[in-house]
């Protein structure tokens, strides 16, 4: 089997809403409008409601409240807008992964912190569309997803041999499956049309020294990653900063003294954004108009 081979496999399982269909065919048009997507968006009340919960948030720190699904286009972008819609979608497509492998919660709790954690540092770097690196973040790991969906017993077989040392997965996946999850994380991106950035991103977030395009992108998600980790494993702060190759911070600009402050500031906000993430399904009348 091949990622490509995979994701088709998988596609039934983890398909996608309509509305996520109807914006990735909409933004491929050559002369839609933002009123357009605005109020296609609006005709689904769940995402809606979730997307201008996220907007509001504190990671995007509006100046005003932002009331419309039109009003988030202007200010964030059509095509941030899409990834946002993707990223929010992600969290409820992924369904009926044995929990042994995995415990959903506390996966997407990494996977936010990580995209928390990137877009503070993106906007530390002066990075055009930080937001962009938030999707980025949440969307890392996104293959892990799928293998666990299609492929259990070696999944199960993986996390064995690495004992929870991220590090030795890309390794591990290679030798058993024959790919990483990574390349599925790729292909999978691919096909729900997502931006090259962040597909690339995505595809090479554990060697970000092998990335040919985006290398500032793909190591801030690099050491994004590992912060979110010392954040939720509690693990020692200095010590995972000297883990972090050299290249990384001669990458980014970034000093690790620069990084205990950013560990303060986002807990907040990954929650916030958990909230709206996994909350249950929200009613027609919570939703806002367009």
């Amino acid at each position: 089997m091949t990622p490509q081979q995979l994701v088709i496999e998988i596609e039934q399982l983890v398909s996608l809403p309509d509305v996520c269909v109807k914006v990735n065919r909409l933004i491929d048009a050559p002369n839609y409008s933002a009123a357009t997507l605005g109020d296609l968006i609006a005709q689904d009340t769940d995402l809606s409601a979730r997307l201008l919960r996220l907007v509001n948030s504190a990671f995007f720190n509006m100046k005003a409240p932002v009331e419309t699904i039109s009003r988030a286009i202007t200010v964030v972008g059509t095509h941030e807008l899409r990834n946002l819609v993707m990223a929010t979608t992600a969290a409820r497509v992924f369904t009926g992964i044995p929990g042994d492998l995995v415990d959903m919660a506390e996966y997407w709790r990494y996977s936010i912190t990580t995209g928390v954690m990137a877009g503070e540092l993106a906007k530390r770097c002066n990075v055009l569309h930080a937001e962009r690196l938030f999707v980025m973040g949440v969307l890392h790991d996104i293959g892990r997803l799928a293998i666990y969906l299609k492929m259990p017993q070696e999944a199960r077989d993986i996390l064995l041999i690495t004992g929870g040392d991220d590090t030795l997965l890309p390794e591990t996946e290679y030798d058993i499956l024959g790919f990483t999850h990574m390349e599925v994380g790729e292909a999978l991106l691919r096909k729900w049309k997502l931006p090259e950035s962040i597909i690339s991103v995505v595809a090479y977030h554990h060697r970000p020294a092998a990335a040919t395009a985006f290398q500032l992108e793909t190591a801030l998600l690099h050491l994004a990653s590992a912060l979110a980790y010392a954040e939720i494993s509690g693990a020692d702060l200095e010590e995972v900063c000297e883990r972090i190759d050299s290249g990384i911070w001669l990458t980014t600009g970034l000093q690790g003294n620069e990084i205990e402050p950013l560990l303060e500031e986002t807990p907040h906000q990954v929650l916030e954004i958990m909230d709206v993430v996994l909350a249950p399904k929200v009613r027609p009348q919570q939703s806002q108009p367009n």
